[in-house]
């Protein structure tokens, strides 16, 4: 891709543009390549808009461009590269010639987005859907959830598909209290375990977030000592703090595994698994979901770029300066995400992939594994 790269300066006269604005392509006719795609043209429209100019966002006229007009009352600079199936794609910004400013912005717009342009892959992670997985097939990732708190159960899941994780919970706690056990509420939900246990829970019981915390542990009688699992915990966590309490507890009893909640945990494993093969991470959009904070949680503790998006102009060319970059959404209805992925589409060949880890669970041994083809 890299030496299909072609820079150019052309020239015409039949385009007309006013006084400090710019002409932003979202197609053009190239003298020799023919016609050129232009994916990421909302991207350049809104650092122009964001600097002052005013964009007008269209397919240039269907003419032949040409080079060394000096005369000629347009300038349009150009870059353009060979897509791997065939075709092209690039950028055109037009400028009236007796116009310094804008000529100088759209010179450094097309240098800098031209110093990024490269082959690259995008990596998205999906979080539990009630429509299936998210397809991988299409070049511009699809909608994914959004962040927007009602969206969302306590336990991670989205609002639209059915999980009783919170309510298995509670029921599990009230049986515990009413035969006079001690419970402990293991594992720290997704929003806190201050907002789970004080909406719901009443009586004489503890938080264990942590082995070390269940490993001093006081028990007035460590022979109706309970647990409930947290919704919205880290499975791997919690049968960590379990092994402690078993442990130091063998009498203890619980709420049964197959009410717990595995959204968390595989949400925790796909961005995991994402972020370690990532140069980049950019959170596109202003609102949370439970991918977003459990990246941001994991990136914190490691040497990872992160990057957030809130607005198309805020997408420079050094955050897309990379060979694998993994975008995630913090929108409530992924029109964000969507404008970045076409924009990544229009600076070089580029790979979406959605990663989604699913646990599934069953009531008794399996006959046939679920993702088997027999």
């Amino acid at each position: 891709m890299n030496r299909s790269v072609l820079a150019e300066v052309l020239d015409s006269t039949s385009l007309h543009v006013t006084p400090g604005s710019l002409m932003v392509a979202t197609s053009w006719r190239h003298p020799t390549r023919g016609p050129v795609d232009c994916p990421a043209h909302r991207l350049v429209a809104a650092h122009a808009r964001q600097s002052g100019l005013a964009a007008d966002s269209r397919p240039l006229p269907d003419e032949e461009l040409r080079d060394g007009l000096t005369t000629a009352p347009t300038t349009v600079f150009t870059v353009s590269y060979e897509r791997p199936e065939g075709g092209h794609r690039g950028l055109a910004l037009a400028a009236r010639s007796d116009d310094p400013p804008a000529l100088c912005f759209a010179r450094r717009q097309i240098d800098s987005w031209r110093a990024v342009l490269r082959t690259r892959r995008v990596l998205y992670v999906a979080a539990q859907d009630p429509l299936g997985p998210r397809p991988l097939s299409a070049s511009v990732p699809p909608q994914a959830p959004g962040g927007s708190r009602d969206r969302w159960r306590v336990c991670g899941c989205p609002a639209a598909a059915a999980c009783p994780s919170a309510e298995n919970a509670e029921r599990a706690l009230h049986r515990f209290l009413e035969r006079g056990d001690e419970v402990v509420v293991v594992g720290t939900p997704l929003t806190g375990s201050g907002a789970w246990v004080g909406r719901t829970l009443q009586g004489d019981l503890r938080v264990v977030s942590t082995p070390r915390q269940a490993e001093t542990l006081a028990v007035a009688d460590p022979d109706r000592l309970a647990f409930v699992v947290a919704p919205g915990a880290l499975v791997s966590e919690v049968a960590d703090i379990l092994r402690v309490l078993r442990r130091r507890h063998p009498r203890l009893r619980g709420q049964h595994p197959r009410e717990w909640c595995y959204t968390m945990d595989d949400l925790h494993t796909a961005v995991a698994a994402a972020l370690a093969q990532s140069d980049r991470l950019l959170v596109v959009g202003q609102d949370t979901s439970p991918v977003t904070r459990t990246a941001i949680t994991q990136v914190a503790r490691t040497a990872l770029r992160l990057r957030a998006v809130t607005t198309l102009d805020r997408l420079r060319p050094d955050d897309v300066d990379a060979a694998t970059i993994t975008v995630l959404d913090a929108t409530v209805d992924g029109r964000a995400l969507r404008e970045v992925g076409r924009a990544l589409d229009g600076l070089g060949p580029a790979s979406h992939v959605w990663r989604q880890v699913h646990t599934f669970k069953e009531t008794a041994h399996p006959a046939y594994h679920p993702l088997s083809s027999g």
